[in-house]
């Protein structure tokens, strides 16, 4: 018996008065497509693709299995391969598909056995279509069921038969590949699940495990909400926001704002007892450092991992964001110990809270800030009807503006080029002007009370003396402080500071504002940036310097004293200071060599050298005069003495 002799009619045997349909000697049912298609979408919309999929595959593998075991002793094959050649025929005369053999291998001793055909009209392609739409994937599971199993029941082993191509998902005729699984290897293992029998008790309590965990993940979520909702309320600061955070997450908390300074910290022995205290902040994080530029832009919660003494910290970082600002961060630290969920939740839920208090804390300080600007600009302008209604409103502002002070005057020389990015949106420039008067502020907190005020694109500064005698080298030196702190948060910006003279009267105000201005312009004239100057340093040549071209001062010092600079920068000598002390000494010889730590004769050599590279007479009080003015514009222009 060959398969392609099978013919319908002689396979199929129905007795209308039983009830009963039998093919090839088996009881068979006939069923309308339109039904089986209906079926297929409700087992799909009620165990989902997946299940509906295994169980339309396992039903499949039956038929076709139990198919190939009665039709093997039906018929006297002329060979075996007839036997399997007549599943793709009853496929065909049971009006499930039409099949095109396309190709094969058989081979018994090595054990290969392949198949490669085309399926032309299936059913379940055409039901998948009129019920469901189109699919992502081929849908002929019972097809490529019932081939796996009839194939398997002919070799004795597992084929497993995968469809490439489908109607069902839009290709033109469907595509299927048979092979042993083991010859198939690691590709078929996705397939393999689908012929198992999974018990849905088993997922149902998986299911039930999950949504356990997810309940419970939820009443701690809306504990910790409902704890840090309560600080808010209860008036409580940031400081017992991050407490009451430690202790409900059992880890260190540390809250930073934008510019990473500490805002507040509760820290336990019990978590990270191993740290040094200096290692909580995020500044002192390497890996943090290492890529800050990509962290800052993060708006999403994110992990890192440091090592102290060989031992992993992981630090969760939460952003506060609030209208696209960033206000800061809050983290969690722990010692050789990771973050789960519930962890997530809880510092996010933190940062908001945080944020509400920050918002509230940052409005406060506006108004103040507001209301400081107002009266340092009226003291500054000499807007004011008499003495005692200034020094009221600056009492009433908790600050005493009969003590003595220094305006300070920050000059920034490239600001709109800082601010171009934002391409003239005023809200983003202004946001840049406050972290910048902020940076400030953070900067000189250690002097306690600190007015800040911002005019046009630059800030003033109102900075409180000890006494009258502080010398005016020290506020310089806390604006040389001001200078490189700003810097490391800007590291683009290019400004002067310009120290204004002594306040001692509230009339001194105006002029220590002039003064102070007027040492920023001298510098900008010299084209002289990043550093702090006062007209007290400047001395009488500061007249000079407001009204010459830059240029030609810097020609003049090059002219007198150039010569020595290259003398020092060749021969390593000290030159440039040794004129420099002279000059401070008034031309005492025995001063200047005590304060050098020279004896007399090695200043005189000096001297003599400078004389003799210069070609002037430090005794002839004009060259004096132009060898000081030299020093001064030199100073300025290419650095302190101290450098050379």
């Amino acid at each position: 018996m060959r398969a392609v002799d099978l013919r319908l009619e002689e396979l199929i045997q129905i007795m209308p008065e039983q009830g009963k349909i039998f093919l090839a000697g088996s009881r068979v049912t006939l069923f309308d497509a339109y039904a089986f298609g209906k079926l297929r979408k409700d087992l799909i919309e009620n165990l989902g693709i997946d299940r509906a999929k295994g169980f339309l595959v396992r039903y499949g593998w039956s038929c076709g299995y139990q198919f190939a075991m009665n039709l093997k002793d039906k018929f006297e094959w002329d060979n075996e391969l007839e036997w399997t050649f007549t599943g793709p025929i009853m496929h065909r005369l049971t009006g499930f598909v039409s099949t095109q053999p396309n190709e094969e291998d058989f081979d018994p001793k090595t054990g290969i056995w392949f198949r490669n055909a085309i399926w032309r009209n299936s059913v379940e392609a055409e039901q998948h279509i009129l019920h469901m739409g189109l699919h992502h994937e081929p849908v002929c599971w019972m097809l490529t069921g019932f081939a796996s199993g009839y194939n398997s029941a002919y070799l004795g082993k597992r084929v497993i038969f995968k469809e490439i191509e489908c109607v069902g998902k839009g290709d033109p005729f469907c595509t299927n590949i048979g092979k042993t699984v083991e010859d198939w290897g690691d590709e078929i293992q996705s397939e393999l699940a689908y012929y198992e029998m999974d018990k849905i008790s088993v997922e149902l309590e998986e299911a039930h495990r999950r949504i356990t965990a997810q309940n419970t993940i939820l009443e701690r979520s809306v504990s910790i909400h409902e704890r840090l909702t309560e600080c808010i309320l209860k008036g409580k600061g940031v400081a017992e926001i991050a407490e009451n955070l430690a202790e409900l997450m059992k880890c260190d908390v540390i809250v930073e704002d934008h510019l990473l300074t500490l805002l507040a910290t509760s820290v336990s022995s019990k978590y990270t007892s191993e740290l040094p205290s200096r290692f909580y902040t995020l500044q002192s994080s390497p890996e943090f450092n290492k890529n800050i530029t990509f962290f800052k832009r993060r708006t999403r919660t994110f992990e890192i991992v440091d090592h102290y003494q060989d031992v992993p910290v992981h630090r969760l970082i939460c952003p506060i964001i609030v209208r696209s600002q960033l206000l800061g961060y809050v983290s969690l630290l722990r010692v050789n110990a990771t973050f789960a969920e519930i962890d997530r939740i809880g510092l996010e839920h933190a940062a908001s809270v945080v944020a509400v208090e920050l918002l509230k804390e940052n409005e406060i300080a506006d108004t103040e800030n507001r209301i400081r600007g107002d009266f340092l600009e009226d003291l500054l302008a000499g807007n004011y009807t008499d003495s005692n209604s200034i020094i009221s409103r600056a009492r009433a502002l908790d600050y005493d503006i009969t003590a003595p002070h220094r305006v300070l005057y920050l000059g920034v020389h490239n600001f709109n080029e800082l601010v171009r990015c934002y391409k003239q949106d005023e809200k983003k420039i202004m946001q840049f002007k406050d972290k910048l008067a902020d940076c400030v502020r953070i900067s000189l907190k250690e002097l306690g009370k600190v007015v800040v005020l911002g005019k046009s694109n630059d800030l003033i500064l109102l900075i409180p003396l000890k006494d009258p005698e502080v010398p005016e080298k020290d506020t310089r030196e806390l604006a040389e402080q001001i200078i490189h702190r700003v810097s490391k948060d800007f590291p683009k910006i290019n400004m002067t500071i310009g120290v204004g003279s002594l306040c001692l009267k509230l009339e001194d105000y105006k002029k220590s504002l002039y003064s102070a201005k007027k040492a920023v312009d001298i510098c900008k004239n010299l084209n002289k940036k990043g550093k702090a100057v006062s007209l007290e340093q400047l001395g009488t040549h500061a007249l000079l310097f407001s009204s010459l071209n830059p240029e030609d001062m810097q020609h003049f010092a090059r002219q007198q004293i150039g010569s020595l600079v290259e003398h020092d920068e060749k021969y390593q000598t000290k030159l440039i200071p040794t004129l420099e002390e002279l000059l401070n000494q008034c031309g005492n010889v025995l001063s200047a060599a005590r304060a050098l730590n020279l004896s007399v004769s090695g200043l005189k050599y000096r001297l003599n050298l400078i004389e003799e590279i210069t070609g002037l007479d430090l005794r002839d009080s004009k060259d004096s005069f132009n060898m000081r003015l030299a020093l001064i514009i030199l100073r300025l222009t290419e650095g302190s003495s101290d450098e050379h």
